[in-house]
C-alpha cells in the first residue's frame, strides 16, 4: 500500500494517494487500533478531507457548487453509497481535482475519520434516521436467526403502494401494529387483504374499469408468522392482485424487519381465483452508463459471457441463457454465505459478463419450489423454462472491487445477486438501449416486470 499511516500521541494522520482504496475496518484490524479513540486527520495528496454539505437534488452527494451550479473541482466532493440498510456503513468515493480516493466501511452516522457529511435531502435524512433507530432497537428486537439472515423486507403502513395503473392502496395496519420500524407498523396479510384502492384510472375501450380493492395477497407472504399471520413482503408485492386481476407495485423502502418468503403457506386469508394470476416473462436488464446521472445507456457491441465472445455490428440487445450454461459459484466464501443465508430449497449459480474494463459477476439464488400462488398460472404459462415469478436484486450482497491491470490500468469487478423465478431453466438477459424514460414507459404499457441493474463505466470507487 502506497499510503502512509502515522500514529503518535493519541493522534493518527493518514496520507492517501490518488486512486487508493482504503478499508477502514481492515486497517483497524491490521494495526489493532480504534479510529474512534484517536484524533484523526486524513489527507488526499496533502489536502485535508473534512467533509461537506449535501448538494441540492443529489442525494448522498456532498460538495460545493460554483456560480454555474456545477460541482467545484478545486474543493473535495464526496459520494456515499450505502452498503446495507442496517449498519450505516458504505463506500465513500472522494473526488478532488484529478485525484480520487475510495473509503470502504465508512460510517455516515459516526463520520468516520472525521469526515463529516451534512445530510440535507429527505432521502438521506430518512436513511440516517432509519439506521439510527435500527441500531438502537437491535438489542431489544426479538428476531430469531432465520429472520435475521433473511433478505426480503416487510411492507410498512406509510409506503406508497399502488395498483399497476397508479391507483393508491389505502394502508392501515391492525394485526401488524405492534411491530414498528421507527414508529411505523408493518403490514400483515389481513391488514392488506380487502384494502381499498382509490383513483385508479384504468379504462377498457373508453369505459372506466378501476381497481377498487386488494383481493389476493398469498404470493407476497413471509415464511415466518408474527402475531399468528404472515408478513407482506415488498419484493414480492407484484404477486398481490386487485379485484380486476392486476398487480400491485411499491416504491421500495429498506426496513429492519426481514423475512424469507413462503413457498406454500398452509394458511392464508381470502380466496384465490385461478384467473387472477397471469405470469409474464421475467426479465433482467443491464443498464450501462458513463456516469451515475446519465439518462440514456451506452451501447455494447461485444462482450464475453462466461468467456464466450458475443459480437456484432449493431448494439447487443438480448440473450437467452440456459441454466446448464451458468456456472457453479467459484468463490467458496460467497457460496458458503449463500448456503448459510438460504435453505436447501435453493440452487446457486453464477454468470460472468466482461466488456471494456468491467467484469460483472451475477449470482443467482434459484428457488427449487414454486409458490402456491403461481402454480395454476404456471401450468398455463407458455414459457415454463423461464420459471415462475420474477427477479429481485438482493442489494445486501452488492460489491464493487477495483483490480490493477498492466500499464497502470484498472478494472472494476461488480458482484450482483438476484433471487430468480422458481425452477428457472432459462435466463432472459437484456441490455438497455436508449433513454431510460422511454424504456420504463414501454415496460408499463406492456405490464412487464423488469429487474434492472446499473454498471457505470470506469466507476470511481
Amino acid at each position: 500500500m502506497s499510503n502512509l499511516i502515522h500514529i503518535y500521541d493519541n493522534h493518527c494522520d493518514i496520507f492517501a494517494k490518488d486512486r487508493s482504496v482504503l478499508d477502514i475496518k481492515d486497517i483497524e484490524e491490521k494495526y489493532q487500533i480504534d479510529f474512534k479513540s484517536l484524533d484523526i486527520k486524513i489527507f488526499l495528496n496533502s489536502t485535508l478531507l473534512t467533509g461537506s454539505n449535501e448538494l441540492p437534488n443529489n442525494p448522498f452527494y456532498f460538495g460545493e457548487l460554483d456560480q454555474d451550479n456545477t460541482i467545484k473541482q478545486d474543493t473535495p466532493s464526496y459520494y456515499f453509497s450505502p452498503k446495507d440498510e442496517s449498519s450505516g456503513l458504505g463506500r465513500l468515493s472522494i473526488f478532488y481535482k484529478n485525484d480520487e480516493l475510495c473509503l470502504l466501511n465508512y460510517s455516515i452516522l459516526e463520520n468516520s475519520l472525521n469526515i463529516k457529511l451534512e445530510c440535507l435531502s429527505k432521502q438521506s435524512l430518512e436513511y440516517k434516521d432509519l439506521i439510527s433507530n435500527t441500531l438502537k432497537e437491535q438489542k431489544t428486537t426479538q428476531v430469531d436467526k432465520k429472520q435475521a439472515i433473511a433478505k426480503l423486507h416487510a411492507l410498512l403502513e406509510n409506503q406508497n403502494l399502488e395498483c399497476i395503473h397508479g391507483g393508491k392502496v389505502i394502508l392501515k395496519s391492525n394485526k401488524g401494529k405492534t411491530f414498528k420500524d421507527d414508529g411505523v407498523p408493518i403490514m400483515l396479510e389481513s391488514d392488506l387483504l380487502n384494502s381499498s384502492i382509490v383513483a385508479c384510472p384504468n379504462t377498457i375501450a373508453g369505459v372506466s374499469v378501476p381497481c377498487t380493492k386488494v383481493v389476493n395477497v398469498k404470493g407476497s407472504l413471509s415464511q415466518k408468522k408474527v402475531n399468528n399471520e404472515y408478513v407482506i413482503l415488498q419484493e414480492l408485492i407484484s404477486a398481490c392482485k386487485t379485484d380486476k386481476g392486476f398487480a400491485l407495485k411499491v416504491s421500495f423502502t429498506p426496513t429492519k424487519f426481514k423475512f424469507d418468503h413462503s413457498f406454500d403457506p398452509k394458511e392464508g386469508l381470502g380466496e384465490q381465483s385461478k384467473n387472477q394470476i397471469e405470469l409474464k416473462e421475467p426479465i433482467i436488464r443491464l443498464h450501462y452508463k458513463s456516469d451515475r446521472f446519465q439518462k440514456d445507456n451506452l451501447p455494447i457491441y461485444n462482450l464475453l459471457i462466461n468467456n464466450e465472445k458475443k459480437e456484432q455490428n449493431k448494439a447487443l440487445n438480448e440473450f437467452n441463457i440456459d441454466l446448464k450454461d451458468l456456472k457453479d459459484i467459484e468463490d467458496v466464501n460467497i457460496f458458503n454465505q449463500f448456503k448459510q443465508d438460504f435453505s436447501k430449497d435453493y440452487e446457486f449459480k453464477e454468470l460472468n459478463l466482461s466488456f471494456d474494463t468491467n467484469l460483472i459477476k451475477l449470482y443467482f439464488i434459484i428457488p427449487k419450489n414454486i409458490a402456491k400462488v403461481y402454480k395454476s398460472a404456471y401450468k398455463e404459462f407458455k414459457n415454463k423454462d423461464l420459471g415462475a415469478g420474477y427477479f429481485t436484486q438482493l442489494h445486501e450482497y452488492d460489491k464493487i472491487i477495483k483490480n490493477a491491470l498492466e500499464d497502470n490500468k484498472e478494472s472494476n469487478e461488480y458482484h450482483f445477486s438476484f433471487l430468480t423465478p422458481a425452477k428457472m431453466q432459462n435466463l432472459k438477459l437484456q441490455i438497455a438501449q436508449g433513454l431510460d424514460e422511454i424504456l420504463e414507459d414501454e415496460d408499463r404499457k406492456q405490464e412487464l416486470y423488469v429487474c434492472k441493474f446499473v454498471v457505470v463505466n470506469g466507476v470511481k470507487i
